[in-house]
């Protein structure tokens, strides 16, 4: 069972019957519930008429008239649809053009053929990105601005829960609610990579594995662990928002991460810092424990209290 509650539907956008059919009955195999859309326009229509209930969309860039990439774009540029994780497929494997791609939002590219554990993998990683944004995004909606009469604080947390806690109550200082997913991805790094010791290619298996939630937790719980922490520095600098987020592992090769490099454009995962890398004030201090970024302050959180 690829996705785990009942409203969960996987729009599939492909202009060949045949694909779209096959792929249709195999995700249906899985346990999901899908549409199928022959083109970008049919797409839009639907989208447009059932985004709440649309969590991934599977979408194939060679289409007459409007191509993948010309939806995916359209897509970003909505805000009741931008947050739906969007995943690519090609039968060319052309880095530039999947570049072109992850620039342009989409979650994950498959090229065509693809084999069906890949897909299953991918899938349930991004029906998984979807919930956890909706509910970053649904805690930061009921959030009062805890940080408007806060000029400098710190906090330490463990888990991802924490985690994803804390990035709401930041990322409610600023105007964008995009920078919830990235301090949640520069913290969860810290917890997983950092105090945890998981690897870039461990975590690639246990997502592939869909065993990543058990590992943290395993790992979380031994003796070694117990009392390591993540400590969140947050302070107000006239019109911006210093957050520096350090762990306690041994840091790791930073300026790896900070592009998206051709030979990991199909892994399942290791993309976040890159992407945020491009949008935000983002440094890394030697030998990589420690991570500073700097975001805008919403209007109100300008003036501090005297």
């Amino acid at each position: 069972m690829i996705t785990d509650q009942d409203h969960d539907t996987v729009l599939i956008v492909d202009d060949e019957y045949a694909f779209r059919f096959a792929l249709q009955r195999l995700l249906e195999d899985e346990g999901c519930h899908v549409v199928a859309a022959g083109d970008g326009t049919e797409a839009q229509t639907i989208l447009q008429t059932h985004a709440d209930v649309i969590s991934v969309v599977i979408l194939d860039w060679m289409m007459p008239q409007m191509t993948g990439i010309d939806l995916l774009r359209w897509m970003k540029s909505q805000s009741t649809i931008e947050h739906i994780p969007v995943i690519m497929l090609t039968a060319l494997n052309d880095p530039e053009r999947i570049k072109e791609g992850i620039d342009a939002g989409a979650f994950y590219y498959l090229v065509k053929p693809f084999q069906r554990p890949l897909l299953n993998s991918i899938l349930r990683a991004a029906v998984s990105d979807y919930h956890n944004t909706r509910q970053l995004l649904d805690r930061l909606r009921k959030h009062e601005r805890p940080l408007a009469f806060i000029d400098e604080a710190t906090y330490r947390i463990r888990t991802i829960d924490e985690a994803s806690e804390l990035a709401v109550v930041i990322a409610s200082a600023t105007p964008d609610p995009e920078h919830a997913m990235v301090i949640s991805e520069l913290i969860m790094n810290a917890i997983e990579h950092g105090n945890l010791g998981i690897t870039y290619e461990e975590k690639g298996k246990l997502l592939d594995q869909d065993q990543w939630e058990h590992e943290v937790a395993r790992r979380l719980a031994l003796p070694e662990n117990e009392a390591k922490q993540v400590i969140i520095r947050v302070k107000k600098e006239q019109d911006v928002l210093r957050v520096e987020i350090e762990d306690e592992g041994n840091g790791f090769d930073y300026d790896r991460y900070l592009r998206i490099d051709e030979s990991r454009l199909f892994d399942n995962h290791g993309r976040g810092i890159a992407i945020a890398a491009t949008t935000l004030n983002l440094r890394f201090t030697t030998p990589g424990n420690k991570v500073v970024v700097t975001l805008p302050l919403a209007s109100a959180e300008h003036k501090s209290p005297n």
